[in-house]
């Protein structure tokens, strides 16, 4: 089963992103379109004008969530968790992503998170993504 592992450090404390990946006013800021989140377990994810949906499996707060995830076009769900380590003055979000359809480029997938959630939501909403070498 391909995997997909990334992770980003944000320059601002982890319970900012948390907040920022359920809000559903915040997500609509930096997708610039229509979004449905129910910020809790059974709780629906449509963002992205339903291009992307999902259910919460699991919310941890300001620490981890889990997920059903899959572009509308796709058969099957995959599973994500985004896991939340808080450090001194920032945090690191550690991205995994499990059972995608094996057509599926690993590079594109992660270009599309970056390029349309987490790059947007840093410039947007001004959330310092930190250089981690």
């Amino acid at each position: 089963m391909d995997k997909l592992e990334f992770s980003i450090v944000w320059g601002v404390p982890s319970k900012v992103i948390y907040q920022a990946l359920l809000d559903p006013f915040e997500i609509m800021q930096y997708t610039r379109a229509p979004a449905v989140v129910e910020a809790k377990e059974g709780g629906l994810y449509k963002i992205m004008e339903g291009r992307i949906e999902g259910v919460f499996n699991k919310l941890v707060e300001n620490q981890e969530i889990q997920m059903t995830w899959k572009f509308n076009n796709w058969k099957q769900f995959s599973n994500v968790t985004l896991r939340l380590i808080e450090r001194e003055d920032s945090c690191e979000l550690k991205i995994t992503q499990t059972n995608f359809p094996q057509d599926i480029d690993k590079v594109k997938l992660e270009d599309g998170w970056k390029n349309q959630i987490f790059i947007p939501m840093s410039k947007i909403r001004g959330y310092p993504i930190e250089d981690d070498d």
